[in-house]
């Protein structure tokens, strides 16, 4: 017999991490207050099933004393071993059509025939079919004295309200991992195996909150009366706190080669990288936490952009054609220097006007926009007419490029940093979209996109999506930019040769700056 229903539980007083559950049901069978209709919803492995069987035995046990069966009598035993005819098992996966709910409704009217009532466990409820519950619910609602039904799901949200209604319900939560260790632990002494702390709290972690699973996992991991933390990380490719306290250490010091390495020796050594990122972020977050709590605001601030870059690298894992890649990039980000990044733009129009071969791509705008930067700057020391500046106003700068000159753009200039922009683009619905545009216009400051889907436009112009291209646009042309958008149909101006050689100019130009 396997370890998890060798050690199922057979009592309230044995299902662990529903105190206020067991509590609730206890005092119902006490008062002798026990409804007719009970719903138990929750994540797998958390005792649902084992719940509703415990409430049948105690309904039904001869011999119950302090709501608690007394697993000798024969109603007891049998219950236990799935063998009583009046506790009826159904899985709706398999039996919820409407035809089966008539079947079950026509026969419920029938007396017991060895216990004093009939339990109706139905798990997997939400799968009854929506003709399925229209004919359970009248005897959901007005069922015969001696005939109790408790529902088990783990998807409550697809059942119809009028059966939540009829019902009391119980959500059963996760079980927490000092819990699962506990249990893991006796477990272990009951069968005379070795066990590791480390390797029992690193199973309970993994279940997730599932007793369960974390008992089958256990039972799979045993190797010769003897259970290793070693053994555990290799099987559930586990790279262990160290790497994770490792790596948050080097990016504290912003020392991206040993952290590169850290993520390298883990793929090399078959560990999980995925595994590793949802673990690292769980740290993350509760530094984060903790930031919060103590009032550190400026590593708060930090931690916010860890976890954000660590987040967006778990997702792209998924669609990672390298594994280790996504992860990377999220150490090599956190590491990079702002204020280096800054210099480095500011200083490649420089580069490009040096070389003789390179036009100017970046020349002064007309005077009257010179005149808005003086403006500014006299009106700090109070040396402006009001009459002459009223009508001026100086054009919205997006907050992370408010540093940057305001000069006027080329279509040529924009079309060979376009890759770059592409690349700066962190969201993945303006990065898509901004793939569908072409460009349209340049005025001055102003650049006009075209789409010929409408979708595309529209999520371009959302308030923040368009603040996020202005920032890219201001971060690789080092100008203000103001985004507009336009429909209509495309014959791209930036076609897949221009990409191609805008990329490889590029690259020969950042080799230069470099």
């Amino acid at each position: 017999m396997s370890l998890y229903r060798k050690y199922r539980p057979i009592n309230f007083n044995s299902l662990v991490g529903q105190e206020y559950i067991t509590t609730t049901l206890v005092n119902a069978l006490t008062t002798g207050r026990v409804n007719h209709a009970y719903l138990f919803t929750g994540p797998r492995g958390t005792g649902k099933t084992s719940a509703a069987r415990i409430m049948a035995k105690a309904i039904n046990c001869v011999n119950l004393k302090d709501a608690t069966p007394c697993e000798e009598c024969e109603i007891c035993r049998d219950i236990s071993e799935g063998r009583l005819i009046d506790v009826i098992e159904i899985d709706a996966a398999s039996n919820g059509k409407v035809e089966e709910i008539r079947d079950l409704r026509e026969k419920i009217n029938f007396a017991p025939t060895r216990a004093k009532n009939k339990v109706y466990i139905i798990d997997e409820v939400h799968m009854i079919s929506r003709d399925g519950f229209n004919a359970l619910l009248k005897t959901l609602e007005e069922p015969p004295a001696n005939v109790y039904f408790i529902l088990a799901t783990t998807e409550v949200h697809k059942i119809p309200e009028t059966i939540l209604s009829r019902c009391q319900r119980f959500d059963f939560k996760r079980i927490d991992d000092e819990v699962i260790v506990d249990r893991l632990k006796f477990i272990a002494r009951e069968e005379k195996v070795d066990a590791d702390l480390q390797a029992l709290e690193a199973i309970a972690h993994t279940a997730q909150g599932g007793l369960r699973d974390a008992i089958g996992l256990m039972e799979q991991l045993i190797t010769g009366s003897k259970l290793e933390y070693a053994h555990v990380c290799d099987i559930l490719g586990l790279s262990g706190f160290a790497s994770i306290e490792k790596l948050f250490g080097y990016l504290q010091q912003k020392d991206s080669k040993p952290a590169l390495e850290e993520i390298h020796n883990l793929y090399i050594e078959g560990y999980d990288l995925n595994r590793f990122n949802k673990g690292f972020l769980e740290f993350l977050r509760k530094k984060l936490l903790q930031s919060v709590e103590d009032r550190k605001t400026g590593e708060t601030a930090w931690l916010l952009k860890l976890v954000a870059l660590f987040r967006d690298s778990y997702d792209a894992a998924r669609f990672a054609s390298i594994p280790q890649l996504p992860l990377e990039m999220a150490v090599i980000e956190a590491c990079v220097d702002n204020t280096v990044v800054e210099n480095v733009a500011v200083a490649r129009p420089v580069a490009a006007s040096a070389s003789p071969a390179t036009p100017v791509v970046a020349k002064t705008i007309p005077q009257e926009r010179e005149h808005r930067e003086i403006r500014t700057v006299q009106s700090a020391n109070q040396a402006v007419k009001p009459q002459q500046e009223t009508a001026k106003v100086v054009p919205e700068v997006p907050p992370t490029a408010k540093s940057a000159p305001i000069v006027e753009l080329t279509a040529d200039e924009i079309k060979a940093k376009w890759p770059r922009i592409l690349e700066r683009l962190q969201n993945p619905t303006v990065k898509r979209s901004f793939r569908e545009s072409a460009l349209s216009g340049v005025h001055g400051c102003d650049v006009t996109l075209a789409f010929s889907n409408k979708f595309h436009l529209d999520k371009t112009m959302e308030t923040v999506n368009r603040v996020d291209l202005e920032n890219a646009f201001a971060e690789v042309l080092n100008a203000h930019v103001k985004i507009k958008g336009e429909l209509k149909s495309l014959t791209s101006t930036i076609n897949k040769e221009e990409l191609e050689l805008a990329e490889k100019a590029a690259a020969i130009f950042e080799g230069e700056v470099v």
